[in-house]
This record gives C-alpha cells, structure tokens and sequence, in this order.
C-alpha cells in the first residue's frame, strides 16, 4: 500500500501527549483519517492487511472516467496536450491501486478503465491479457505499454515521466520552466536544479553531445527511461551541450560525442561514463552494475562548474 495511503505509527510511552490528545484508550489500535470532512474511525476486528486496506480504501475516490467505443475518441483526443491512461481489466468496480493513481496525478494525467465487455477496444488496442495499462499520447503513434509490477511506486514512476506540467485544456502551469515537461531536457544554469541537483535522490544520466543529441540517440534513452522507470525511479534523464558546458566536458574528460555520463549530485559528488555503445540494453546493463553496487565512480574533490 505504499503511495496509496499515508501510513504512520505512534509509540504511546514516547509519545505520550500525541495519544492523550486522540484519546487512545487501548493499543495497538489503528485509525483511520479519511479526507475531511469525513470524521476519522478506528479499525475494529482483526488486524490484517486486507481488512485495513479494505476499510480505509473506500475513502479513495476515483478519477476515472468508464471508456468504451462510443466515447474512446473523445476521451483520447480532447485536451491533446494531457497524456490519457487506459486500465484494461476484466474485473468489477475500480481497482483501489488505479483511483489512488488518478488522484496522484490530477490534473496531469487523466484516466480511464475499459471492460471486458468492450471487445472491440481490447481488438484495437491489441490487449489479450488484462489487466494491461496503456499510455495514449497524441504525440505518439502507438500506445505505450506498462510492463512493470502492479504495484502503486513502480506504476508511479513509470506514469511520471509522461506527466505533463499542465492544468485540464492544456494552459501551462509554468511556461518559463518548459524543462518540466520534457521527456529528456537539456541540462543549463536555469534547468540544472529542477531536473538534476536539487531533486530528492537518484543520479542524473546525462548525454554529453556536441549541439542536440541525434534524434536516434535520443530515442534510446527515452526507451531506457520507459524501461527503467518500470522498475526503478533512481535516475534523471538529460542531455547536456558540449559545445556550451566546456566546464562539465572538461570535468568528464569527454573525448568523443556523444556520450553517456551518471552522475550522483549529492553531497559526495561522483560520476561514471559510460563506456559502452548507446542502446538501451548496454545502457541497463551499466546500471545494473551501479544498483549491484559494483560501479568504479570517479570522486569530484573540487566544486562544480558553473553552468552557462
């Protein structure tokens, strides 16, 4: 239930105040704090996982929208620029794990569940195994397909990196931070915090090229970000111009373009480059070897450049 629900514990000794103030009269007691207005309740019977989430679920609406063949084109069309999820499922009601999601991503992302009983959307959108999630963008030709585990921080991660920084209609929430909804953005002195230094946790996968990067080397990290994102939420992904960034060339000891470099921002500062061709399965390998553990980082003892 992680990212579903907020889930904290109180010890009654140390904290004796907390359970004086709520009027904890026995332990262990779990309560239960819906959204207001609705008043808080304690968890009666046994205490399990089921029950508890059961109890407490019914406090999760739903910003699903029910999709079918009579108002598929309007779902995925309208507001073009807000990327649409589709739950194809052969189950009754609305999974817990799918409303917290649309309430995760409101306003962002907008949501929809097809049922068995829309054959021809299961036919068109190729989907023979449900539950099956599809992102439907209309930059892009085909639906995108999650792969990972139905667990809400995995799906969470993978949907994050089509979260658009956008209200419903497509108005720009911050039109000076265009780096924000950009899938693989390009790392200056105004992006650099936002996309990279500043963010909580996770190392920054930084394509150091001379001008753009090739649209086919963009490609591959897109696809690695997809694939990756599906399981693991520890990197960030940019691009960075050589030509500009002479600093940052020159601290990597770039040699040839373009290139991948991983680079941790926090307070021990390090990087590795990654010295393998360019795909998607080279690259995972490399960061198969950082998350084992195994990866030989080089140690940044001075401070970093200024970004240009």
């Amino acid at each position: 239930m992680k990212g579903v629900f907020k889930i904290a514990a109180v010890n009654c000794d140390d904290e004796y105040s907390i359970c004086e103030k709520e009027r904890i009269s026995k332990t262990p007691l779990i309560r239960v704090y819906p959204p207001a207005p609705i008043p808080t309740f304690d968890h009666e019977g046994e205490l399990n996982t089921k029950n508890i989430a059961s109890e407490a679920g019914r406090y999760v609406q739903a910003n699903v929208l029910e999709v079918n063949a009579t108002n598929v084109v309007k779902f995925t069309q309208e507001n073009p620029s807000v990327p649409k999820v589709l739950l194809f499922t052969d189950k009754k009601g609305i999974p817990l794990l799918f409303r917290a999601l649309s309430l995760a991503f409101e306003k962002k992302i907008f949501f929809g569940i097809v049922r068995s009983e829309s054959q021809e959307l299961f036919k068109e959108y190729e989907v023979k195994t449900p539950p099956q999630i599809l992102v439907v963008k209309t930059t892009e030709r085909k639906p995108i397909v999650y792969k990972g585990e139905l667990k809400f921080q995995p799906i969470f991660d993978f949907l994050n990196v089509y979260s658009e920084a956008f209200v419903a209609g497509g108005e720009n929430m911050d039109s000076s931070k265009p780096w924000l909804k950009e899938v693989v953005p390009e790392l200056t002195s105004r992006s650099g915090n936002d996309i990279c230094f500043k963010t909580e946790g996770g190392l920054c996968v930084i394509v150091v090229s001379k001008g753009i990067p090739e649209k086919q080397v963009l490609d591959v990290i897109e696809e690695t970000q997809r694939n990756n994102k599906a399981e693991n939420s520890n990197y960030r992904y940019m691009w960075m111009n050589a030509e500009t960034q002479t600093g940052f060339s020159q601290l990597f000891n770039v040699q040839e373009y373009p290139k991948v470099v991983i680079q941790s921002p926090g307070k021990r500062k390090k990087f590795l480059i990654h010295e393998d061709e360019i795909t998607a399965s080279k690259l995972e390998n490399t960061f198969g070897v950082i998350n084992n553990g195994d990866a030989r980082f080089t140690h940044i003892r001075a401070e970093l450049p200024d970004l240009s």
